[in-house]
């Protein structure tokens, strides 16, 4: 260990990113003791991190841009890297298009574009995909409707043309409505007791008001039961059209074969009359708060912000860099004052979401209830710093350099370049911004951030949504100068009204809340492996990018039955759910072997778990004793220096650990304290198939278990710890044995970034055993 005060230069303290849950058996060895002895005394390094090193040169692939005469737009892109084509078809109508009375009906319409068409069932629609080796996608997000197609350069015009039926021929079955309808629904029962996902409506619906992009875009459970298939049809009829469509093929291809096979596929395709679509203004900026009351939270999500700009706004990129230097990529101040200076929360961010009609500016997170309004107040005062104040030159020169650095990123697949495509083609953008993204990032100055955070940032007139508990921080929020507020009971909220109350509320009647589901704009935007969202071009066909192995098709996880299904067997292979409720301690003897810039070490310890909150671990480490403890509220580590507490960021690190042990894990979901959701099979690195639960809840990061499908043991755990743009952490579980009834793993590996980190072996382990008070007792001076 260090002097106190310090840490050594490869851990980020005691308890830190290398604790470990055993599957079930936590035991913390820290990376500070990876080191020599003799290098155990120095300082951490203070030095900032290197500069970024110069941007290599990017050419975007040679395109041609065509109309065909039904009004068809073609943007044909040459990339023969691959022998593969990918094709996106955009539709200019999304959810903001919701006839009255229908909301969710584009959301339905899309997720029913792949399940038949006139001439193929859905069955045999996934059949012929299969049989080219291709994948197919659809979906809806606010402002579009849209289809994915991939297929290998030899299936070009077959794939095409299923592309074209699809888009032009859905089946719109009754048996697939009724089926998809089931879905939605059971989505919107899941929504209601997600806190995030409320602050997110409420958010939208505050700021946009009755504008269609602050309405439930996945609809309510009365207006998605309404919908019927002569709503679906009538409203395919009248948007669907050429005319009122842009499509990008990408691949493998010449320009004269893209457009060739266009036109053979698409040139039968009859244009229409669009309806133009008048939409009622967003209101201006207001100062109001919304607090959504949700009694048992321990945690509140916070929302803050207001009216935005456009896509086409010719401020845009400026715009862009200001609000990432307040919460985004290669900047941050949110989360450097809330996180790093002030421990408040795991993570913070400010977004700017632009739309055909307008956007927003939004800061959000998460934090522990009683500190509810002192994020408010800092979340505030950095609204009013980045507008009062110049910003820094190393700032805007951090933000400049991630979204130049990380755009070739956004053009290395057919599927990002398409992407891109649709995206300025849609907003009416010339495509040479994306030959010359570069040049007009860094063409920004520290004047004009300054300029565009006074032009359109307004912290007078800031809304705010809080949901969470609200008798914890409803005192202190006069301090930080709300005197009024209006809440909202959680079974009473109503987005479709204007004072987010239903009427049979307003009688002291408790009903169901209206919200949206997962699959909300916000959500789509903000969950793609390939989003145009990195290089600050948001696209309003990004949540049509998510990709899995290669593939377009989303992968949507599954909840309810099968979820709960294999979360059983998980118990019972653990050794039973009464037998796992019964462990009230853990007691173990560990070996293992950590490597280092200096070789391999080895360490033994004896690890001492008492359920649910404290740990000890006394460790020998090349010949050095150290002692760890956690009482269940302090943490502190002694070493031949003496006794040192643990800093808090560290400890607030300890607990997510210990949340994360299987044990306690498997007994929250259970108890429906965690949420639980069925993932699709997942192969490891040697190509074996895993079933897959994610797992998250408000205090708990979304990690994944890995579950073997012959023994229904849990062979890895996945997650990120420490927020956004951290490494995967990876806990891989075998040589399972029993010990009293329970299964345990007597070997353990630990993997961060793909790389190495550790492995433990156990050598014995004891299941409630007598435990002394004093074990867990810091020593007196």
């Amino acid at each position: 260990m260090t002097a106190p005060g310090t840490l050594e230069t490869r851990s980020a303290s005691p308890f830190s990113s290398v604790s470990l849950c055993l599957c079930g058996l936590f035991v913390c060895v820290s990376l500070a003791f990876s080191a020599s002895p003799h290098a155990q005394t120095r300082p951490w390094l203070s030095e900032r991190p290197p500069r970024p090193l110069p941007a290599r040169d990017v050419k975007f692939p040679p395109y041609q841009i065509q109309t065909l005469p039904n009004g068809l737009q073609v943007v044909a892109v040459l990339h023969h890297e691959q022998p593969a084509v990918s094709m996106r078809l955009l539709i200019r109508a999304g959810s903001a298009s919701d006839p009255k009375g229908k909301l969710g009906l584009v959301h339905e319409l899309a997720s029913l574009l792949d399940q038949g068409t006139e001439t193929k069932s859905a069955g045999e629609l996934a059949d012929a995909i299969d049989f080219i080796g291709g994948a197919m996608g659809t979906g809806a997000a606010t402002d579009v409707a849209y289809l994915n197609m991939v297929v290998m350069k030899d299936s070009f015009e077959n794939g095409l043309r299923m592309l074209s039926d699809m888009a032009r021929h859905p089946a719109f079955s009754s048996a697939e409505i009724d089926r998809q309808r089931q879905q939605t629904l059971s989505g919107l029962r899941v929504s209601f007791e997600d806190p995030g996902f409320v602050a997110d409506s409420v958010f939208e619906r505050l700021v946009y008001g009755f504008h269609p992009y602050g309405m439930p875009h996945s609809g309510t459970p009365e207006t998605i039961s309404g919908i019927t298939r002569e709503d679906l049809v009538a409203f395919h009829r009248k948007y669907f059209a050429p005319n009122n469509a842009i499509l990008a093929v990408v691949g493998d291809v010449t320009t004269e074969e893209a457009f060739d096979t266009v036109r053979n596929v698409f040139g039968d395709w009859e244009r229409k009359e669009i309806p133009v679509e008048k939409f009622i203004d967003p209101p201006n900026p207001t100062r109001r708060l919304i607090v959504v009351n949700k009694p048992d939270a321990v945690q509140t999500e916070v929302r803050v912000g207001h009216i935005g700009i456009p896509r086409r706004h010719p401020d845009y990129m400026a715009v862009n860099l200001a609000i990432r230097i307040l919460g985004g990529e290669g900047s941050n101040r949110l989360h450097n004052v809330l996180r790093t200076q002030r421990g408040l929360t795991y993570g913070a961010q400010a977004d700017m979401d632009t739309l055909k009609e307008t956007g927003d500016f939004e800061a959000h997170t998460n934090t522990r209830s009683t500190a509810t309004a002192e994020v408010v107040r800092l979340i505030f005062d950095e609204f009013w710093r980045l507008q009062r104040d110049p910003v820094a030159e190393r700032e805007l020169a951090d933000a400049k350099a991630y979204l130049t650095g990380s755009f070739p990123l956004t053009i290395e697949t057919p599927d990002a370049i398409a992407m891109q495509i649709l995206n300025v083609v849609f907003y009416g953008l010339p495509i040479e911004d994306l030959q010359n993204f570069r040049e007009r990032v860094n063409a920004v100055t520290v004047d004009d951030i300054q300029r565009v955070a006074r032009a359109y940032l307004k912290p007078d007139r800031l809304s705010v949504v809080l949901v969470g508990n609200v008798v914890a921080f409803e005192k202190d929020l006069k301090g930080v100068g709300f005197n009024d507020y209006e809440k909202v009971e959680l079974g009473n909220l109503d987005l479709t009204a204007a004072d987010f109350k239903r009427p049979a509320a307003r009688a002291g009647a408790a009903v169901q809340p209206r919200l949206r589901p997962i699959s909300s704009r916000r959500v789509a935007y903000r969950s793609t492996t390939e989003d145009a969202e990195d290089t600050g071009e948001r696209s309003p066909v990004a949540a049509s990018v998510r990709q899995a192995g290669g593939g377009v098709a989303s992968i949507a996880p599954q909840e309810g039955a099968d979820a709960r299904a294999l979360l059983d067997r998980a118990i019972a292979a653990k050794g039973g759910i009464e037998k796992l409720r019964a462990i009230r301690s853990l007691a173990a003897v560990t070996s293992t072997s950590m490597t280092t810039p200096e070789g391999v070490v080895q360490a033994e310890a004896t690890t001492i778990l008492e359920y649910p909150t404290r740990v000890r671990v006394d460790t020998k480490l090349q010949g050095v004793a150290s002692l760890q403890v956690f009482d269940g509220e302090h943490a502190w580590v002694r070493d031949p220096s003496g006794v040192h507490d643990v800093p808090a960021r560290a400890t607030r690190e300890l607990q997510a650990s210990l949340r994360r042990d299987t044990i306690a894990l498997l007994l929250a979901a259970d108890r429906g304290t965690v949420r639980t959701r069925l993932l699709p099979d997942i192969k490891d690195d040697s190509g074996t198939l895993h079933h897959a639960l994610e797992m998250s809840a408000t205090d708990l990061d979304p990690l994944v278990l890995y579950i073997d499908p012959e023994t229904s043991l849990i062979s890895k755990q996945t997650y990120i710890a420490g927020g956004a743009g951290q490494p995967l952490i990876e806990e891989i579980y075998s040589d399972y044995r029993a010990v009293d009834g329970v299964q345990f793993a007597f070997v353990a590996t630990l993997r961060r970034g793909g790389q190495p980190v550790l492995e433990r072996r156990v050598t014995g382990i004891e299941i409630n055993t007598r435990l002394e008070p004093t074990l867990f007792k810091r020593p007196t001076p």
